[in-house]
């Protein structure tokens, strides 16, 4: 494959510049002509290979923040619905981007489409472009209706961020509690305790069990070997977990687990079946069919019982049930999910009901994690009195018994 920089005129006479990668210049034309364009000039500008290296090498060593994408999906849509094309709106965001590497993909996109190929086209060769982006964009130029696509991607790129960002804000205290319990602990095991342990040896007491086996915590920490088998048992550990988890057995076994853990269980599940409602009902009101939706929304909830549900949902919609059908027999669908979205198929509002249900969960997940949180730090706080006041008790034990000597 080569690359072809070319000169080009529509039917309306307009000149047109762009690149192809084609095997040679007959194929070229050929393509050109199919596209209406009269050829003016073609040039050889080299293998398209060093422009896939750099794509490559943009997805290896560089991710893009979430934060760069939603603004640039915001302003992408603000752009195209201001009338302004697809290229001129990309120089725009190529020029504002901050990313040089995010500038650089965003070049390629522009060049592909300059090239002839479709947006979805373009941008479903960059691994940051998930499959929901990209169906939503395909469904758009389909449908005729790209800049209301792009509207609705950006409002729930907008929504997802912020429920991330207010989950990161609300567990950043607690993070610091927990991180400042961990100091104080080592600090105190491998300075203070060695003190207490010179001034028994000196008065010859006997130690009670308490006592030694905080001495002996505190030796262990002052060995190197400790931490050698630390970080191998972590290492190997998270080894094996993960092939673990790779297994269908296994990533079934821990998204069972996930959901039944006290306190966190229903806000993991309210997270899945909130993402699961959010994509359908995005994808469905872009327009895209409902089997098409369901096979792009499997994976994405992060729990494999969901998606196990959500193909057999599909099988049953293709044998012609509706959805609410096969959803009220699997357990991990609430009533009142299964019950809202019966309502929004009787009444052609399945999309719009599908995204009530999903800002319902992200309501509920604040509040459960609000109160998690109201009752997480206090615990946090009595975590640390009880380690500080263990070592502490472990340390004057041993002058109760002088004194019961006495």
């Amino acid at each position: 494959m080569a690359r072809f920089n070319y000169k080009a005129r529509n039917r309306s006479g307009e000149i047109k510049n762009g690149f192809m990668d084609v095997s040679n210049e007959d194929v070229l034309i050929s393509k050109l002509k199919e596209q209406g364009l009269f050829v003016l000039d073609i040039k050889k500008s080299g293998s398209s290979g060093k422009s896939k290296g750099l794509s490559r090498n943009i997805s290896l060593f560089d991710k893009i923040k979430t934060k760069d994408m939603v603004i640039f999906t915001r302003q992408f849509s603000t752009l195209i619905s201001s009338g302004m094309s697809l290229i001129e709106s990309l120089v725009v965001l190529e020029k504002q981007t901050e990313s040089d590497k995010f500038r650089a993909i965003i070049s390629e996109i522009r060049r592909d489409i300059e090239s002839g190929h479709s947006l979805s086209e373009a941008i479903s060769k960059h691994k940051i472009f998930t499959k929901l982006y990209i169906s939503l964009i395909r469904a758009g130029e389909t449908a005729g209706v790209l800049d209301d696509s792009m509207d609705n991607l950006a409002e729930f790129l907008e929504k997802d961020e912020k429920v991330k960002l207010q989950i990161r804000n609300k567990t950043a205290y607690p993070k610091f509690v927990l991180a400042f319990a961990v100091v104080i602990t080592f600090v105190i095991i491998i300075f203070i305790v060695p003190t207490f342990k010179e001034i028994y040896d000196d008065l010859g007491v006997q130690l009670p069990l308490m006592t030694r086996g905080v001495i002996r915590v505190g030796d262990m920490f002052k060995s190197i070997y400790f931490y050698i088998f630390a970080v191998v048992a972590g290492i190997g550990g998270r080894v094996l977990f993960n092939k673990f988890k790779q297994t269908p057995g296994g990533k079934r076994t821990i998204d069972t687990v996930r959901i039944k853990i006290p306190k966190m269980g229903p806000i993991i599940k309210k997270m899945s079946l909130s993402r699961f409602a959010r994509y359908l009902g995005t994808l469905m009101a872009a327009g895209v069919p409902i089997l098409s939706a369901l096979d792009i929304v499997r994976g994405v909830t992060d729990n494999v019982l969901i998606d196990t549900a959500i193909g057999d949902i599909k099988e049953n919609i293709r044998k012609g049930e509706n959805i609410s059908t096969p959803m009220s027999e699997y357990n991990i669908f609430p009533a009142m999910m299964v019950q809202m979205t019966a309502v929004g198929e009787r009444t052609g509002t399945l999309d719009a009901n599908l995204i009530k249900i999903s800002d319902f969960y992200d309501s509920e997940v604040d509040n459960s994690i609000e109160m998690l949180l109201s009752i997480l730090e206090p615990i946090m706080l009595l975590v640390v009195a009880l380690l500080v006041g263990t070592i502490v008790i472990a340390m004057y034990l041993p002058l109760f018994n002088i004194y019961q000597a006495m």
